[in-house]
């Protein structure tokens, strides 16, 4: 750090007057459930959700994949041959350089 900026004065800023958020109006107040309500919730969960930690995040994971828009048959077919098509490409190309190289080195830096 040069001495010119080592001598600048430290700016501050000026604290704000108001708070960013501004309640209006009184908060709402919490539900209390007594326990026969949470034995009677209990009572209703399935198999999966009453295996600790990995139950709701197996919930979670079967909603994610509900909102998925799947692709249909077809779509896949096409898309399946598109990949492996573009692959069998890059494949010859990368194998034709190759042996060009080689080629190359074997006539000319090996000779």
């Amino acid at each position: 750090m040069s001495r010119a900026l080592r001598r600048q004065p430290l700016v501050k800023k000026p604290p704000s007057q108001q708070p960013a958020f501004k309640p209006s109006g009184p908060r709402p107040q919490k539900k209390h459930a007594n326990a026969a309500v949470a034995a009677e919730a209990a009572s209703h969960r399935s198999l999966i959700e009453r295996v600790p930690f990995v139950g709701p995040y197996l919930l979670e994971i079967g909603s994610e994949l509900r909102k998925v828009s799947w692709p249909t048959r077809e779509e896949v077919t096409r898309l399946g041959f598109a990949v492996i098509v573009v692959s069998i490409t890059i494949g010859l190309l990368l194998g034709g350089v190759d042996f060009g190289f080689n080629w190359l080195v074997d006539n000319t830096l090996l000779k």
